[in-house]
């Protein structure tokens, strides 16, 4: 075939095409949308993945428990059955201002024990953390320093039953936007 008989394509039809088909005819688009199905399928994937993972730190959020069970039904969880504080809760938290004092926080928490036997109290891990989530005040508190002297800290913490704590802090200061409990064995 001689240079008068080959086909001559303008570079302004090339690009107009975007791309040429060997036969002279513009590709077909390559829009398939196989890559939408396996970008969900790897974000569910991550999700539980996460999940699983972090399954200790979302027990205290009763709003997971539903996703938690049902991961659990699936894969074989940590029930981590030597942490006698794992059916612990925490119904409800806040800091507000110190009704009385300057300078002063007062943190309110609701406990429930939802195991069906009653747990030794724990000891009551407190942390105040900034926007970058770093530690920036923390603190533990006793059984005696917490709870109200109503309760027999020898009869432990009965099952089912709400138990309210209110603790009297120092501010942390302005830098303090989150706060966490944590709970772990009376002496350790």
């Amino acid at each position: 075939m001689n240079e008068a008989n080959k086909p001559k394509r303008g570079i302004d039809e090339a690009l107009r095409n975007h791309t040429l088909h060997p036969h002279g005819q513009p590709a077909p688009p390559r829009r398939s949308l196989w890559w939408i199905p396996t970008i969900l399928i790897l974000i569910a994937w991550l999700t539980v993945q996460l999940s699983f993972s972090f399954q200790h730190q979302l027990r205290a959020y009763p709003a997971a428990q539903p996703w938690l069970e049902l991961l659990c039904k699936m894969l074989p969880c940590d029930q981590n059955a030597n942490n006698p504080y794992q059916s612990l809760r925490i119904i409800s938290r806040e800091v507000i201002a110190h009704p009385t004092a300057a300078q002063a926080v007062q943190v309110n928490a609701t406990l429930i024990n939802q195991n069906d036997k009653a747990i030794t109290f724990p000891t009551l891990g407190l942390s105040f953390k900034n926007i970058d989530g770093q530690i920036i005040a923390q603190r533990e508190f006793s059984p005696k320093e917490y709870l109200a002297d109503n309760l027999d800290l020898n009869t432990g913490m009965p099952p089912h039953q709400l138990i309210r704590v209110s603790l009297d802090l120092v501010d942390p200061g302005e830098t303090a936007v989150a706060f966490e409990f944590q709970f772990s064995a009376a002496g350790n």
